[in-house]
């Protein structure tokens, strides 16, 4: 029979790499990253929070949210579809309340959006873009990604 994807177990995993731990040998395979000086990627060093590599296969999403850093998303085989929007539409993400545990997440399923319930994500003006095998995609900060 057909294999139903759904159905089956999804696996996400995740490398975290500070810059003064044991796993600092992150830094030297991605020299870019280094906390040592300020640049494009680091803009003040003392700020640095670490690497974070995240591996996930076919068929896991991470629900509309947006992050307080610099992502840079590498697709390593395959496709995969990302609807993104601008910070500038924070009003209309319809997101959940500070303080709550996904407080930096939209409410609203991107998947089958019920407008009736969020009516301001109407309005919302998204990007809609599909990486292949082989494609970088920088997201800046604060940048709402699916």
């Amino acid at each position: 029979g057909k294999h139903n994807l759904i159905d089956a177990e999804h696996w996400y995993f995740r490398l975290n790499s500070e810059y003064k731990t044991r796993n600092a040998y992150v830094y030297q395979e991605l020299p870019i990253f280094s906390a040592s000086k300020p640049s494009f990627f680091m803009v003040d060093p003392r700020d640095q929070r670490g690497i974070n590599c995240r591996f996930g296969m076919q068929g896991v999403i991470a629900e509309t949210h947006y992050d307080s850093t610099r992502n840079f998303i590498v697709l390593l085989g395959g496709e995969r579809r990302y609807i993104l929007a601008h910070p500038r539409e924070c009003p209309h993400m319809e997101l959940y309340k500070q303080g709550h545990p996904s407080g930096r997440h939209s409410a609203v399923d991107w998947s089958n959006p019920d407008i009736k319930k969020y009516p301001n994500f109407a309005k919302a003006q998204v990007n809609e873009v599909i990486l292949q095998a082989g494609d970088a995609l920088y997201l800046p900060t604060y940048w709402f990604h699916y």
